[in-house]
């Protein structure tokens, strides 16, 4: 069982050097902060390469965008075929006579350049009078861009020109597609594309060549995306073009184009203006989602190819932020936050959280206002607002750790309070809170060990000057001839001073060794052999004031205990017991078996205790109100301190006059 022991108290200090070190050097709180940062920068560069949440990222950039409006310019003009129109004119497509005569008009009125977005890859049907009447009245203005589209067949895609007569008329061609992204909103177009070779500008970027030549040179060469594939029947694009839509549907001046061609206009509504000719009406299909308009009320396709002039007269060139300088930049951000996190407290940390997450979300109107840039900031976003609470379960996981490690730890430390009945709580309280709360309690305990500790200290102290004080004043008195006790009698006391110093100091030593008792210094023992020795000890101190000593105990009693702190406390209390009994009285030492323990019971027939003085003997030292129980303290000190690190407690039964019973159980060996 020594050995069991042993190896027992080996391993409980290796334990409690290993705790007190994981708590003194959290080593593991510094490795998954590292890799809750590396975790989080990956997660957002893969996140923002592999586009995965590409649908916030446009939500974003459709809500920076709304705020991009600008008022319509003076010089713009839209002739639209809306549904009055193709009520008033009927069915479309409509008579070539109808487009010369607008065209002529415009001619007249001096329009400075006209788009059509009308196509015309197929000759009239009914006659090529009208085809050669309305490549003539192009000619004549001499301003004019038509449209080319790409179309699909069976065998390919293909170049859906003008009808020839119309391209040798045309002063410009030009695409006139949009891209459509995956939730089926435009947000771009290409500036250039065509079949085997992006050769053919974009209708808009046609016009502008014949408006303002020396702002289109900016574009021309361009490549900020080449092409996927190669080959002469692949649809080529390049100078992807992302359009900043300057404001809803009707943003732009317009006028019927029915009732321009019929001259119900006047010419002056287009002099010396930009027009743009081109389809609104709702069964025509050319009306789109776009940013600032959606499904709700989609915007016309000629309008869009305005807004695309507009932008590019105006050199704004939105481009997405590269994949490897977002990732950069939004990686600093994240590393701010997460230094946030492992510098400062909860509190600070929610207030940083929020202004980081306001200054992501915000990051995409200020980069493309002040830099034309389009950022991804989704990914970073989902880092950032769940790496608060993924940290704080984390802070929370190593505080919970770092509480109950503590408490273990405070258990494990030599002297530590082990003794009594482990706090208790209910089922349901949530684990940090029970740890909290245990360690609360475990601390009180030891606050109040401390101060009983500095109590008893500070009144053995006082009590053990108090002897010494009195030797040296009887010696002083002596030499000076003042005394008036004889040589034996001032020897005698003394000797009662010295035995009274001597015996606080041994008292003194015994508190100090049952303060550091451990579980580990519990040795099985028998009990009732242990009071037989304690009370053959004290037998003639109870002889001398003739008290009689009766012991009711006959069968064995096994317990983990301390011999000689055990042996002292029982001698104490007897030792009390004696001093404070009258002549001729009896004092009764009883084992008591109570299931899983055993009682000590030791019963006097002295002056008896009122419940004042009961309260005060089992507070601290100092609490004493008179020096009749000053003795009576100091030794239950001991004792209290001796049943306490045995896992019992001591307990006094009282009345004045009626003598007093002290008692303390321990536990069975094995029980």
């Amino acid at each position: 069982m020594n050995i069991k022991r042993t190896r027992f108290s080996g391993t409980r200090a290796v334990l409690r050097k290993l705790l007190a070190y994981r708590v003194k050097h959290p080593t593991r709180l510094y490795i998954e902060w590292i890799l809750f940062v590396v975790v989080a920068l990956t997660f957002c560069g893969v996140a923002l390469h592999n586009q995965w949440f590409w649908r916030v990222n446009h939500m974003l950039y459709d809500a920076a965008l709304h705020q991009f409006h600008r008022p319509p310019p003076d010089d713009i003009v839209i002739l639209a075929i809306g549904d009055d129109d193709i009520s008033r004119i009927g069915q479309w497509p409509w008579p070539r006579e109808i487009h010369t005569r607008a065209i002529n008009r415009l001619t007249e009125a001096g329009a400075r350049a006209v788009l059509v977005d009308v196509l015309f890859n197929e000759p009239d049907r009914r006659t090529l009078e009208t085809d050669e009447m309305l490549a003539d009245a192009i000619r004549r203005n001499g301003r004019v861009v038509l449209p080319l589209i790409h179309a699909k067949t069976r065998s390919g895609s293909r170049e859906h020109l003008p009808i020839p007569l119309l391209v040798n008329a045309a002063a410009g061609l030009g695409h006139i597609h949009s891209e459509v992204d995956l939730d089926g909103i435009i947000r771009s177009t290409y500036l250039f594309e065509g079949l085997g070779e992006a050769r053919w500008p974009h209708a808009a970027l046609a016009l502008l060549k014949l408006t303002d030549p020396q702002s289109a040179a900016r574009y021309q060469g361009e490549s900020a995306s080449e092409p996927l594939f190669s080959g002469a029947n692949t649809w080529q694009r390049k100078n992807w073009f992302h359009i900043p839509f300057f404001g809803p549907p009707g943003h732009f001046k317009s006028h019927s184009y029915a009732r321009w061609a019929a001259g119900e206009i006047p010419l002056d509504a287009v002099r010396d203006r930009i027009v743009f000719i081109g389809t609104t009406a709702t069964g025509l299909g050319d009306a789109h989602p776009t940013p600032v308009s959606g499904f709700s009320r989609p915007m016309g396709g000629v309008e869009i190819n305005a807004h695309i002039f507009e932008a590019l007269r105006l050199g704004i060139n939105l481009r997405v932020l590269p994949t490897a300088v977002s990732w950069a930049l939004f990686s600093l951000m994240l590393l701010l936050l997460f230094a946030a996190f492992f510098r400062l407290r909860p509190g600070p940390a929610v207030v940083v959280t929020t202004i980081v997450l306001i200054a992501g979300y915000c990051s995409t109107e200020f980069f493309l206002y002040t830099t034309q840039r389009i950022v991804q900031p989704a990914s970073f976003l989902l880092a950032a607002m769940l790496s608060y609470p993924l940290w704080s379960w984390r802070r929370l996981a190593m505080a919970l750790r770092f509480l109950e490690q503590e408490n273990l730890l405070l258990r494990l430390q030599p002297g530590a309070l082990t003794s009594g009945h482990p706090t208790t709580f209910h089922p349901f309280i949530e684990p940090v809170s029970r740890s909290i709360e245990s360690l609360r309690k475990t601390h009180e305990r030891l606050e109040a060990a401390h101060r009983e500790r500095e109590s008893f200290l500070n009144f053995l102290s006082h009590d053990m000057r108090s002897p010494q004080s009195s030797i040296i004043a009887l010696i002083e008195m002596r030499q000076q001839g003042h005394s008036h006790l004889t040589d034996d009698e001032c020897f005698e006391k003394i000797e009662q001073y010295a035995r009274k110093t001597s015996r606080l100091a041994d008292e003194f030593v015994m508190h100090a060794k049952a303060l550091q008792l451990t579980p580990a210094d519990l040795k099985e023992l028998e009990l009732t052999a242990l009071i037989d020795e304690t009370l053959d000890e004290i037998w003639p101190l109870a002889i001398r004031y003739n008290i009689a000593i009766h012991r009711d105990y006959v069968e064995e009693a096994f317990v983990l205990g301390h011999q000689t702190l055990l042996a002292r406390a029982v001698f104490n209390l007897v030792h009390n017991a004696i001093k404070f009994s009258p002549d001729g009285s009896e004092i009764t030492v009883s084992v008591i078996d109570e299931n899983s323990f055993w009682r000590v019971v030791v019963k006097d027939q002295g002056i008896g205790l009122s419940q004042e003085a009961q309260q005060r003997l089992l507070g601290s030292p100092e609490d004493h109100a008179s020096p009749t129980e000053t003795g009576l303290v100091l030794g239950l000190a001991l004792v209290r301190t001796v049943v306490d690190r045995h896992g019992g407690a001591l307990k006094i039964s009282s009345l004045p006059g009626k003598g007093a019973t002290f008692s303390f159980r321990l536990p069975k060996v094995g029980g």
